[in-house]
């Protein structure tokens, strides 16, 4: 029986290139995460005072979900025009 293991190749960061600056993340951290902007910044660089700091599988999922959240609402919002 082969077992498959699912790499994460590409960093979150990578991953969220094409929308980066037009989220407001310091919002997204404080309000989804109860954590500080440069709690959230740090996990984008991948590094905390020289220390590998990358999310944790939960707070990726996290982060999925709540970019699904503001996206829902976007969208809600933008059909009321």
């Amino acid at each position: 029986m082969e077992v498959v293991v699912k790499q994460q190749n590409s960093t979150v960061r990578q991953v969220l290139a094409d929308v980066y600056e037009e989220v407001n993340w310091a919002y997204l951290a404080k309000n989804y995460f109860g954590k500080s902007r440069s709690w959230l910044y740090h996990k984008f660089r991948g590094m905390n005072n020289g220390v590998v700091d990358d999310f944790s599988d939960v707070d990726r999922e996290k982060l999925k979900s709540s970019l699904l959240d503001i996206a829902d609402r976007i969208t809600m919002a933008a059909n009321k025009l």
